[in-house]
């Protein structure tokens, strides 16, 4: 596994991770679906808790909405995922 510092990305694995799926591709062993399952409950009041494949979240609202501000929000998340 390559070591990468922080704050840089380390663009040789990603390269490598797409010449790795581009030869499944030629070898007919990528069909170019992909299945992700994320599931989610309800601890208390608007605190959730829920996981995609081996990560676990857990989400909240702040006060003014009723919640603990125990976790980050919902949109909180989206917009972190905008950034990726």
């Amino acid at each position: 596994m390559t070591e990468v510092s922080k704050g840089k990305i380390d663009l040789e694995l990603g390269k490598q991770a797409l010449d790795e799926t581009r030869e499944k591709i030629e070898r007919g062993e990528w069909d170019g679906k992909a299945t992700l399952r994320a599931t989610a409950k309800v601890i208390s009041g608007t605190y959730l808790e829920g996981r995609i494949g081996r990560f676990q979240f857990a989400c909240d609202e702040p006060p003014n909405r009723g919640g603990t501000d125990r976790a980050a929000t919902p949109l909180e998340y989206f917009l972190m995922g905008a950034a990726f």
